[in-house]
C-alpha cells in the first residue's frame, strides 16, 4: 500500500470539514477510483461523486479516467470554477 495525501479545496473542503487527508491505497488506480474510495472512508465523502467535481495529480489537471502512480505524492479536489 502506498500513501498519497489528498487535499481539498473551497466548498469541498467546507462540506467535508478537512483541508487534507492521508489515503493508503493499492496504486495505480483511477482517479475514479480514488474518489470512491474516498467516498466511502469520509463523512460526507459523496460530494466527490458530484457532477463537475475537477482533480489533479501532482499539480497537473486530471480526469476520472486517469491514473494516479504509485509514485504521485499529491492528489487535489476542488469544485467547478465559474467565473463573471
Amino acid at each position: 500500500m502506498t500513501n498519497v495525501n489528498v487535499l481539498f479545496f473551497a466548498s469541498l473542503k467546507e462540506t467535508l470539514g478537512i483541508s487534507e487527508y492521508q489515503l493508503a491505497g493499492n496504486f495505480p488506480m483511477t482517479i475514479r477510483a480514488v474518489k470512491q474510495q474516498l467516498s466511502a472512508e469520509l463523512a460526507k465523502g459523496d460530494a466527490l461523486l458530484g457532477v463537475g467535481i475537477q482533480s489533479s495529480i501532482d499539480y497537473e489537471f486530471a480526469r476520472d479516467a486517469d491514473l494516479v502512480a504509485s509514485s504521485a505524492q499529491e492528489i487535489a479536489f476542488f469544485p467547478p470554477v465559474t467565473g463573471g
